[in-house]
């Protein structure tokens, strides 16, 4: 099964490759980019296309998998901590 997965993964990436070479070739008019007051200079619209696209993915990956977990842990770490703090006044309080 793992000889299967890895050959399946490994036959997406190449596709993934192809259509973007593909995609290259057919997107090679040169456009400039604006930003305000910021002007890049022209290059093919594929790179500006496939460039965006993956610094977009590499964002995602990078912020969504360490930051939103971390902020859940953490809430869910002070949440239990009063429940503690409940718990133990509230046996001190039996006690007395």
């Amino acid at each position: 099964m793992k000889t299967i997965k890895r050959w399946v993964i490994i036959l997406l990436l190449l596709l993934v490759v192809l259509m973007t070479a593909s995609f290259s070739l057919w997107n090679n008019v040169a456009v400039s980019l604006t930003f305000g007051l910021f002007t890049l200079d022209a290059r093919p619209l594929s790179v500006w296309l496939v460039s965006s696209f993956g610094l977009g993915a590499l964002f995602g990956l990078t912020l969504g998998a360490g930051f939103i977990g971390n902020l859940k842990s953490n809430l869910r770490i002070r949440q239990l901590e009063k429940e503690l703090q409940q718990r133990q006044k509230f046996n001190s309080a039996e006690k007395d």
